[in-house]
């Protein structure tokens, strides 16, 4: 299966290529007020305001960092209520794809927590590799604030 591998700090994660629409430079980013302060602000995708997830400061409370191969990736993210949506994410050292066996990957402990974002890891000679599943990066009420209420939605 291809993934996408970035860094946060030394550890690496790996997102489902699948689940990316673009990937884009880091570029600047409206101010979203009212927002958590892991989102970075909103981007402009093809006339649609986009939120963006700082993954490094939702993991460890620092921004990420400004350099060459810091990237926004623009994904299919689901929310709680099944809609579809299109969400940003910086990520860091974001340089290569990478073609792993889904069989080297095993269930996280964490994931039995339902707001975990890391449903598999695996090691290779490099160490651990996490498996970012977005669907599960949002709160359901940071969902609901970022896209709007379901309830409202589906007036």
């Amino acid at each position: 299966m291809l993934f996408v591998l970035f860094h946060v700090g030394e550890d690496r994660y790996v997102v489902d290529a699948k689940k990316i629409v673009e990937v884009v430079p880091l570029v600047k980013l409206s101010n979203f007020s009212k927002a958590p302060d892991y989102i970075a602000g909103l981007c402009n995708y093809r006339a649609v305001p986009v939120p963006v997830v700082d993954i490094r400061y939702l993991l460890n409370g620092v921004s990420s960092e400004q350099v060459m191969s810091t990237r926004i990736f623009l994904v299919n993210y689901t929310g709680y209520a099944g809609h579809e949506h299109i969400l940003g994410i910086i990520a860091e050292y974001a340089t290569e794809t990478i073609e792993l066996e889904l069989s080297r990957f095993h269930q996280s402990v964490l994931k039995s927590s339902e707001e975990s974002y890391v449903s598999n890891i695996m090691t290779d000679a490099q160490g651990v590799i996490q498996w970012m599943d977005i669907d599960c990066l949002l709160s359901r009420r940071d969902c609901d604030l970022l896209y709007g209420s379901p309830a409202v939605m589906d007036k």
